[in-house]
């Protein structure tokens, strides 16, 4: 068999790095594919690792704009795909225009579906992003033969939402290694002091589902009522959000919170290493990929109770409602106060952690594009 895939609106972040992986740990004669066939422009091909099975395509259309690769897509995939007898054709993407018949997509997007979560962006530029997107991948998920969730949460709300009737899975993404940490010993809150204080670390873009400002204002509390304390704020920004942000840190008197910017992926591994707590406070998720960073990093965790959260986390977070900053000082005070729990807990999510492996969602992902391919060709 032929695997075809659609990676024409794939060019950075944890789409190309799930593909890529994906790739990385592919044995496709195992599942009865001779050829995987990727069409995509020539920088995230050049991503790609080179096997002999796998075929890199590009197109002068692709290596343009977002617009020109939809154009592609919506005007040659379908042709190419099937002059090179695809059996299947996979769209990791999410949105396909096109017509081939036999397709498999994925969800990674909760954004489009979640509207109260969409409606949090004041801009019209991003309100008409999520609306299209809704559209395409709800069409694009009805004309499946199947579909790739990533948690059961993904899986629920949008077979809800969009009415899904088709064949589906749950296939999680995997962590990369580099991030492993086995759980630091954990002292009582006594120990620390305002020189060396317990350092919280928020690793996310700063923008309207994420809330680092509720964050920060239920640390600035912790700060005035004694507790030794600080946080590192880690990721780029919306300009709106991080007013929002700026605004909470101008109160901060002790200098107790410092927002980072924007770091290179290669040097997350360490910052994660030189925390003592994690939070997470993002109110929308597909699945939760710095969640479970953290995890592996070893660290405590206080978490969102919203989305998939729990069902990554279970019951080895310090859960609050991340709209609601008392609810996250609660949360923030009960980890400092019981080095006990913070033990128990991080050993457990560290545990939970290092069984999302890239190896195991490559080859998830082929034997469900095999499964899939197989039914759909004694149909034709």
């Amino acid at each position: 068999m032929i695997l075809g895939i659609d990676a024409t609106n794939i060019r950075s972040g944890g789409g190309l790095t799930h593909l890529k992986e994906v790739l990385q740990y592919a044995e496709p004669k195992d599942y009865l594919f001779e050829k995987v066939i990727v069409w995509s422009n020539e920088k995230t091909l050049s991503k790609l690792p080179d096997y002999d099975w796998l075929h890199k395509k590009t197109h002068n259309l692709l290596n343009q704009s977002f617009i020109f690769s939809f154009l592609f897509q919506f005007l040659l995939l379908s042709k190419k795909a099937m002059k090179e007898n695809c059996d299947i054709l996979f769209v990791p993407g999410g949105t396909f225009l096109g017509n081939f018949p036999r397709i498999v997509s994925m969800s990674q997007n909760m954004l489009p579906f979640e509207k109260e979560e969409s409606a949090r962006f004041t801009d019209l530029k991003s309100r008409l992003r999520f609306k299209l997107l809704h559209f395409t991948q709800k069409n694009t998920f009805r004309k499946s033969k199947g579909i790739i969730f990533l948690t059961r949460y993904a899986k629920s709300y949008i077979t809800n939402s969009a009415s899904l009737r088709g064949n589906s899975v749950i296939i999680p993404h995997g962590i990369n290694p580099d991030f492993l940490n086995e759980p630091k010993q954990q002292k009582e809150v006594s120990k620390y002091s305002i020189e060396r204080p317990f350092k919280l670390l928020y690793v996310s873009i700063v923008t309207v589902y994420k809330h680092q400002w509720i964050v920060a204002d239920a640390v600035l509390r912790l700060r005035r009522e004694g507790y030794p304390v600080a946080l590192d704020l880690v990721g780029g920004n919306t300009e709106e959000s991080l007013l929002k942000l700026q605004e909470v840190l101008k109160k901060d008197v002790q200098k107790c919170i410092q927002y980072k910017g924007e770091v290179n992926y290669e040097m997350l591994a360490e910052i994660y290493k030189k925390a003592e707590g994690f939070v997470f406070a993002s109110s929308c998720e597909n699945m939760p990929i710095i969640l479970i960073e953290a995890m592996t990093a070893g660290l405590p965790i206080a978490c969102s109770n919203m989305g998939p959260m729990p069902e990554i986390l279970g019951e080895d977070g310090f859960y609050f409602n991340p709209l609601n900053a008392h609810d996250v000082y609660l949360s923030l005070k009960e980890m400092l106060d019981f080095a006990e729990k913070r033990k128990f807990k991080s050993h457990n999510s560290y545990n939970k952690s290092i069984n999302y492996t890239w190896k195991d969602c490559s080859h998830q992902t082929f034997d469900y594009l095999s499964q899939i391919a197989k039914t759909t060709n004694l149909c034709k």
